[in-house]
């Protein structure tokens, strides 16, 4: 465990190391007025020959008869805290952006609840595990993403797509010679997500099966449950920025054992960051904290709690992104077939978003 307890020192560290406290990186209003001074002093432009809407980072940028159009686009991306720049075509349309009846669109509509342990993510995360039979160190990995197949999205992020999503949750020993598979949990599923200003939502039917590790199996000869469902879940969110709520729930439509009850509650509440601050040269950070909770009458509606806070880094111009955040949970445990154990962990984890 001194691999583990290094890293969580390092988290620490870099949590409170002095570049946090560095200055904010330029508000909306004053890109907006670098930006046409860049327009309007450097490239010539009359002021009323052109329209650009600023929005978190993010440029839109209608040259209207500029032939210089692309200069001006490359010349708006060098300015230090844009995101990105979308440059208008003659229609009005952004040139390379999301436009309504687009395959693979990439805005991202329905942001993924930051604190559910469920959503498919790449990350690994080592915590230390309290259940009613033992205490121990153990990790859990993710592999797995929302993939948008075909969207209809206007310029001003409102739409809907309509996508598939998989996601791959291993749990393994780490006090265990060999590190073995104790649980692993398989989805796939069909999200429908749509936005409409600050209300957003996902429809999705999604299918999970869950299987014990054969290591695990040998050694602790548990009774086996053949835990396999498919499930419909309904979600919306409300955007308050910097925070964000959200709620809903899902019903099983088909599930095994076959005596499970159908119903969940699903609830949550965030706060994200939303002036990064600029630590080195090209990366900047914001702190975040998710609170998630689901309640199922499998358990008499007992409520099921997950916690996660740490920082974001990520850089201007790309949605990639790397989270290193400390997490907690307490209730019924969410790993597949354990779901009748009742266990609360604490830990750290580092999650990316590709």
């Amino acid at each position: 465990m001194r691999v583990a307890m290094c890293f969580a020192v390092g988290l620490f560290w870099l949590a409170g190391s002095p570049a946090l406290a560095t200055a904010k990186l330029p508000d909306d209003a004053y890109l907006a007025g670098y930006a046409a001074a860049v327009l309007e002093q450097r490239l010539g432009w009359p002021a009323d020959s052109y329209t650009l809407e600023v929005s978190d980072g993010r440029l839109r940028l209608d040259p209207q008869d500029h032939a210089d159009a692309t200069a001006a686009g490359e010349a708006l991306a060098a300015i230090d805290g844009v995101r990105k720049v979308r440059l208008a075509d003659a229609s009005g349309a952004a040139a390379g952006g999301a436009v309504p009846g687009r395959w693979f669109p990439t805005p991202e509509l329905f942001r993924p609840a930051l604190a559910d342990p469920k959503e498919p993510r790449f990350f690994v995360s080592p915590r230390h595990y309290d259940t009613d039979t033992d205490k121990l160190w153990l990790v859990e990995v993710g592999y797995g993403a929302d993939f948008p197949v075909y969207g209809h999205i206007d310029e001003a992020g409102n739409g809907w797509n309509i996508g598939i999503s998989g996601g791959l949750f291993g749990l393994f020993n780490l006090e265990g010679d060999s590190f073995d598979l104790i649980n692993a949990d398989y989805t796939v599923g069909m999200p429908l997500a749509w936005r409409q200003g600050r209300t957003s939502g996902r429809l999705r039917l999604y299918h999970q099966s869950s299987h014990l590790g054969d290591e695990f199996l040998l050694t602790a000869a548990p009774e086996r449950i053949n835990l396999s469902f498919e499930s419909l879940e309904a979600l919306v969110a409300y955007d308050l920025t910097p925070f964000r709520v959200y709620g809903g729930g899902e019903v099983l439509v088909h599930r095994e054992p076959a005596d499970l009850d159908r119903l969940m509650a699903h609830a949550g509440a965030e706060y994200f960051g939303d002036s990064p601050a600029r630590l080195l040269p090209g990366l900047r950070g914001r702190p975040f904290i998710g609170l998630d909770l689901k309640s199922f009458a499998e358990h008499d509606w007992s409520v099921d709690g997950s916690l996660k806070l740490g920082m974001q880094f990520d850089a201007p111009h790309t949605d990639h992104y790397l989270r290193l955040m400390v997490e907690g949970y307490r209730g019924y445990s969410p790993h597949g077939q354990f779901y009748s154990d009742r266990i609360s962990y604490i830990g750290f984890g580092v999650l990316f978003g590709i």
